[in-house]
Parts: structure tokens; C-alpha cells; sequence
């Protein structure tokens, strides 16, 4: 069978398209759209003089962060509706699934709770908040409304950076940890199990009893040979 970190992984990237492809298509037709298009291509542009060495950094820098702030102050709605749909897809639709998205249950995995008692809501919320962005989402609607550009571009680079961290923390304890479970499972009370199909156990059992098996044939041959010394 497959690792557990890496059915985690895969799963996760499904769903984070499956929410990609649901906030294009609500989105698609809004009109500052247009305006974060043309904020996009700015910033790209400069990215590319930056690049080739047409512009000093100390340019890039100031104007990057102008063609930033204007791309999430015209992104304000998109992220507005991609942070319900996150919500309900991570938090609402996993509760209703008992801990499955369908990135979960392609790759045959699920979220239990880590003490075994029954998962509620604010379990999967709190999963939601840290590793599904909602959290970041959040903040980052609260500062592009409530902060002028100057300090928003501030405070803005220390969250990104923060969750940055975060994430590189979670991902690395799902891959390295023996029971894979991230920062977020640990502040939700959760883990993510495998769910093992009947013929799969079959196999495994199979297996088990092959492996007994030569070790017992493997002991009585080093019997024998003591034996006869």
C-alpha cells in the first residue's frame, strides 16, 4: 500500500483544485476581474525587468508592492466566495462524510478523532483554519478593508511569511512523523487513518503468515545446523 503522508498529500492537492475550479466558475464573470488582470500583468512585467536587470531592486520592490496591493484589493470578492466554499467543503460536506472530501475518499483515507471520541464541527473548523488557508482568507479580507496600502503591504508580508512557516512545519511533520499527523491535527484533537478494503487485509494477513512462516523455517534450519555441530 501507499504511505499514509502521501495519500494526505494527494488528497489534499485534489480537493484544494476541486475548491480552485468551483471559485473560477462563480467568479469567472465579475468585473474586477479585468482590474486583477491588469494588476497580474504589471506585476509580471516588472517581475521581468527585475529579472533581466532593467530595474534595481529597490524599483522592483516598491512598485511590486503597489501592483500586490491593487491585485488583493480587486480580489476581495474572489476570496470572500472562495473562503465559504472552503468552508463548506472542508468543515460542512467532511463533518456530513465522517472525515471524508472526496480527495479522501479517492485515496481511501479519512479524519478520526485522535482520542475516540465523536469529531464535531468546530474539530474540523479548526483543522480548516490552519491548513486549508481559511484563517489567512480571514485576516487577509480584514487587513485589504480595514488597513491603508502603506501598512496592509507591512503587515501583509508578515502573514504570508507566517503561514509559509506554518505550512512548511505541518507538511513536514505529516511526511517525517510516525503517526503523521500535522500542527493542525494536533490543535483539532484529529489524526487521518487509511481505510483498508477487505481484500487488502486478506493480502496483508497473507503476507503476515508468509513472513512467520520463513522466519520459522529459517529458525528450525539454524536449529538443525547447531545440532549437528
Amino acid at each position: 500500500m501507499k504511505p499514509l503522508s502521501y495519500k494526505r498529500i494527494v488528497a489534499y492537492f485534489i480537493d484544494i483544485l476541486i475548491i480552485t475550479v468551483l471559485s473560477t466558475l462563480l467568479t469567472y464573470f465579475l468585473p474586477e476581474n479585468k482590474e486583477y488582470e491588469s494588476s497580474a500583468t504589471e506585476y509580471l512585467d516588472l517581475l521581468n525587468q527585475y529579472t533581466n536587470k532593467e530595474i534595481e531592486q529597490e524599483d522592483f520592490t516598491t512598485q511590486s508592492a503597489d501592483a500586490v496591493y491593487s491585485m488583493n484589493r480587486n480580489s476581495v470578492t474572489v476570496t470572500v466566495v472562495t473562503t465559504v466554499l472552503t468552508i463548506s467543503y472542508f468543515v460542512v460536506y467532511a463533518y456530513f462524510m465522517e472525515g471524508q472530501t472526496l480527495g479522501k475518499k479517492l485515496m481511501k483515507i479519512k479524519i478520526v478523532s485522535n482520542d475516540k471520541h465523536k469529531l464535531t464541527m468546530n474539530n474540523y473548523l479548526i483543522r480548516g483554519l490552519l491548513i486549508n488557508s481559511i484563517l489567512m482568507n480571514i485576516l487577509g479580507i480584514i487587513f485589504i478593508l480595514g488597513l491603508n496600502k502603506t501598512t496592509y503591504i507591512k503587515v501583509n508580508d508578515i502573514t504570508t511569511y507566517l503561514f509559509g512557516f506554518i505550512y512548511v512545519i505541518t507538511f513536514g511533520m505529516v511526511l517525517f512523523r510516525d503517526d503523521k499527523r500535522g500542527l493542525h491535527d494536533f490543535l483539532a484533537g484529529t489524526k487521518v487513518i487509511a481505510i483498508t478494503d477487505k481484500k487488502e487485509v486478506v493480502e496483508e494477513e497473507k503476507e503476515e503468515v508468509k513472513e512467520k512462516d520463513d522466519k520459522l523455517k529459517d529458525a528450525e534450519i539454524i536449529g538443525e545446523k547447531k545440532l549437528k555441530m
